[in-house]
């Protein structure tokens, strides 16, 4: 995906089948990162981690249709 094209709020499938849900695009330290809360297979969300906004969209295959 390209980085233009993630919205907040959204939630998205990764390359290795994880759910995602994106809560916060910001500038960090002089970059576009990407604040997001994992979800599990069972459906159990976990704490808000960060990572580059790029790193992201690359590895977001799709928006998660569930």
């Amino acid at each position: 995906m390209n980085v233009e094209t993630i919205k907040v709020g959204k939630t998205y499938v990764l390359k290795n089948g994880l759910l995602r849900r994106l809560e916060k695009l910001e500038i960090r330290e002089g970059t576009l990162s990407a604040g997001y809360t994992p979800i599990d297979r069972k459906g159990n969300e976990g704490q808000l981690k960060w990572s580059k906004a790029i790193t992201f969209a690359i590895t977001a295959l799709g928006e998660a249709k569930a």
